[in-house]
């Protein structure tokens, strides 16, 4: 391996993790520094504001988000406790001190509602120590965040028991659902219905209902810079994270009206608990990747999944199910991009980034695909059919909603234009052509020719839908029908006979014509063939067809 692969500072080498003010304690005391100020603001908001201003009378309803941080602390503290002793666990006070057992509980109680049961906590807070650190061997081993294994449980199994409960007495007079559910309901919507009720500052601030802790977006990009300050977490993780969900959110803005305004992506990104889980959950030490570039890319898959999961599934948050399920691929990501970080062959480096970022952008099309404006139809009502007696074409007009549209068709009735652009999209199309196909001409002009004095019409006329139109042929001279033929061959027959007109009374299409002729300035008088009125009728029709439209052109 060369030389340029280890670059290395001026001696002496000290190693940071045997500087006294640097370790696992340390990191730990932060990270409790960082979480006091959301701790304090969800009592404030929470409990002492609705008790001053008397919303509630109870000292425990006042205390209530500080009881449920201590609750959640306690019953993590005393499950690690319990399991190391039933183990025969040795020195377990002096193990206990090292592994941070609150920590899980403290942040279970954040990102939980005001009003969660005490019992659905302590079931949470046991279910996500359990199962989310102490079954992989304590802290330093678990592969996924405990407090969101925790979370996961209670939301799923208590549902019923953690949705009415997101107000507090304050605003269970003057709130309605949190900004979440608001949105997950109404992509297009959502954001002018939140705004209308919250103004963007307060939605920042945290003054909004939602979990205990996790609304203030204020204070977690204060906890972020103390964190990055303190050198406890990496910025990239964090800032990618937030800042792939601003990006994406932008576009579904842009294609819901706000390409021109930045308040669909804010309001988006300052709501639920995307910072609170970019900035304490996703930057766990032990669940997420070591790598730099790894970070960057477990960041950039944090992003579209949370996307694509508020978007595209039942889940109006998205920001725990995306972390836990990054959490699976830590390792992989890690290996992936620490080998590619010394890989000698540089087009296997580019292939697999580019794999990896065609994979992202995928992910991200999809997630945003779903809040892509879908057409609404506006109710589509028949209204009348004429022809055109210059093109011969078709012409329909349908009410939709509270305009009539003219949709032109040819003898076809292949639909040629449609009069107003608004509705002249294949959805549209579509429902036009399908109240055409209910509303086709019993008989229409199919063609004109003029010879000399006389004017040659071919007229198709039926009697009952879905059978053939029969052709007929009428010659007009001196506004007189001198001739009249019928090809009567595909006719489908509605007649009390068929095949026998021959040797009955006569074929309608060698007696009919020579009836119109006699008394075409009476079409009334025309007598039917007995036994083929049907067919006889069709002939009729055209004849006063053929009439009818010989008067408007003389008009």
């Amino acid at each position: 391996m060369s030389a340029q692969n280890f670059i290395l500072d001026k001696a002496p080498y000290i190693r940071k993790a045997d500087n006294k003010n640097y370790g696992t304690t340390v990191i730990m005391r932060d990270f409790l520094i960082a979480l006091l100020p959301l701790i304090l603001f969800a009592w404030v908001k929470n409990g002492l504001l609705p008790y001053i201003n008397m919303d509630t009378f109870s000292i425990w309803d006042m205390l209530r988000p500080l009881l449920l941080v201590i609750i959640g602390a306690a019953t993590s503290y005393l499950t690690e406790l319990v399991f190391y002793l039933l183990r025969g666990e040795k020195k377990v006070f002096r193990k206990l001190m090292v592994s941070f057992p609150a920590i899980p509980g403290i942040l279970l109680a954040m990102i939980l509602p005001y009003g969660t049961p005490y019992w659905v906590l302590v079931l949470g807070a046991i279910f996500g120590t359990f199962f989310g650190k102490l079954v992989f061997g304590g802290f330093g081993n678990n592969i996924f965040n405990p407090a969101l294994v925790g979370y996961i449980f209670v939301t799923t199994a208590f549902t019923s028991q953690i949705l009415p409960n997101y107000l507090n007495p304050s605003e269970y007079f003057t709130a309605g659902a949190t900004p979440m559910a608001t949105l997950g309901s109404d992509f297009a919507n959502g954001v002018p219905t939140i705004l209308s009720d919250y103004p963007l500052w307060k939605i920042f601030v945290g003054l909004v209902p939602g979990a205990l802790a996790e609304t203030s977006a204020l204070l977690c990009l204060v906890a972020l810079v103390y964190l990055l300050v303190r050198k406890v977490i990496n910025w990239r993780i964090p800032v990618i994270y937030i800042a792939t969900v601003f990006v994406l959110t932008y576009v579904i803005g842009a294609f819901n009206g706000y390409a021109a305004d930045i308040k669909y992506s804010l309001t988006y990104i300052f709501s639920g608990a995307l910072f609170f889980g970019a900035v304490f959950m996703a930057t766990e030490p032990v669940t997420s990747p070591r790598s730099p570039n790894g970070k960057v890319i477990y960041a950039l898959f944090l992003g579209v999944l949370t996307v694509l999961f508020r978007y595209r599934s039942s889940m109006p948050e998205g920001v725990a199910t995306s972390i836990l399920l990054m959490n699976c691929f830590t390792v992989i990501v890690d290996r992936l991009a620490a080998g590619l970080r010394v890989a000698a062959n540089k087009k296997k480096v580019i292939v697999t980034y580019a794999v990896v970022g065609l994979l992202v952008l995928g992910i991200g099309a999809y997630g945003v695909s779903a809040a892509v404006p879908k057409e609404v139809m506006e109710e589509v009502t028949y209204k009348e059919q004429v022809q055109d007696l210059d093109t011969f074409d078709f012409q329909y007009t349908f009410t939709v909603g509270e305009k009539d549209v003219t949709v032109i068709t040819g003898q076809d009735y292949q639909i040629k234009s449609v009069s107003d652009a608004t509705y002249d999209t294949d959805k549209y199309r579509e429902k036009f052509a399908e109240l055409i196909g209910k509303h086709k001409f019993s008989g229409y002009i199919a063609s004109k020719t003029v010879e000399g004095a006389d004017t040659i019409l071919v007229v198709k006329t039926k009697r009952s839908a879905g059978r053939e139109y029969v052709t007929s042929t009428i010659t007009f001279t001196a506004g007189q029908i001198t001739a009249f033929t019928a090809d009567t061959a595909g006719e489908d027959y509605n007649d009390s006979y068929n095949e026998g007109w021959q040797e009955a009374n006569g074929h309608p299409k060698d007696i009919i014509p020579g009836r119109i002729i006699a008394n075409q300035d009476d079409l009334d008088a025309v007598q039917p063939v007995t036994g083929a009125t049907d067919t006889s009728n069709i002939l009729i029709q055209a004849a006063r067809l053929a009439i009818a439209y010989m008067e408007a052109q003389d008009e």
